[in-house]
């Protein structure tokens, strides 16, 4: 028996193998499976990970399967490993909007199930990840999880109806912040920064305020404060943004991913 196995070696599979092998995971309690081979063997080998004959064949080996693959994946690969999945085992599920009762469902089965919204920055072990589970995981077990997952990211406890507004905070918000990244970049070029210079610039910005935040345990209404001088430039650049209503359209896209989220899980 393996202590995980991964079904799935698309970009979120590959990146909590890649933090799990990073932070010293040990590599014989790691199996994986993906159905494209050459995508498999390239994974294999840059993890030096050993790769399943099948799905089932993962299942039965593991004590632990974690699902990531699309959701629209989801029917035909649980109907596939569901004799293999035995009570005792945890079934770990990275599908956007695949709700529990959805997957006992396509089950057919009563499942110990653990359900976790990771982003992309779990390829660099910087994820947001929030997590929920049914009645039938013990305390225990869902702590087990937290410790095993904690190399990929921070891990926020939510009730399973929030994992859709995870989905749209966690999931999508990366390609907000990068949105406002491009946007910082291209102002930077337009009042007269070279472009390489205002990238540097720009990216540096946004690392040291998070590290700062954090460093500090400050309240991000606070720090702001903290740069926002009377009459000074700063708040001449914040005046502008309220009254284009920047914040309003920040909330506004999250209300939107969530509703996505909301129809893609019906």
């Amino acid at each position: 028996m393996v202590r995980l196995g991964i079904l799935g070696l698309g970009n979120m599979g590959e990146a909590i193998v890649g933090a799990l092998v990073g932070s010293g995971f040990n590599r014989k309690d790691l199996m994986a499976f993906e159905i494209k081979k050459e995508r498999a063997e390239v994974v294999a080998k840059r993890y030096r990970v050993s790769v399943a004959a099948n799905g089932k064949d993962l299942a039965e080996k593991a004590q632990s399967v974690l699902l990531a693959v699309k959701p629209q994946d989801a029917r035909v690969l649980l109907e596939s490993i569901a004799p293999a999945l035995k009570k005792e085992k945890l079934v770990i599920s990275i599908m956007a909007g695949v709700t529990t009762s959805t997957i006992l469902s396509m089950a057919q089965k009563p499942l110990k199930v653990i359900r976790v919204m990771p982003n992309i920055a779990a390829k660099v072990g910087e994820g947001a990840l929030g997590i929920t589970s049914n009645d039938l995981v013990t305390e225990k077990e869902l702590g087990e999880m937290k410790k095993l997952l904690s190399p990929i990211g921070r891990i926020v406890d939510v009730r399973e109806d929030l994992m859709d507004a995870v989905t749209a905070l966690g999931g999508s918000g990366p390609a907000f912040l990068l949105s406002f990244l491009e946007a910082m970049i291209d102002g930077g070029v337009n009042v007269g920064l070279p472009r390489d210079k205002a990238t540097t610039l720009a990216i540096q910005t946004i690392k040291g305020t998070i590290a700062m935040l954090e460093a500090e345990k400050l309240h991000p209404s606070l720090m702001k404060e903290m740069v926002t001088s009377p009459g000074g430039t700063t708040i001449a650049g914040l005046v502008h943004l309220e009254e284009n209503g920047f914040k309003g359209i920040v909330m506004k896209a999250l209300e939107k991913a969530r509703n996505r989220a909301k129809e893609l899980s019906a």
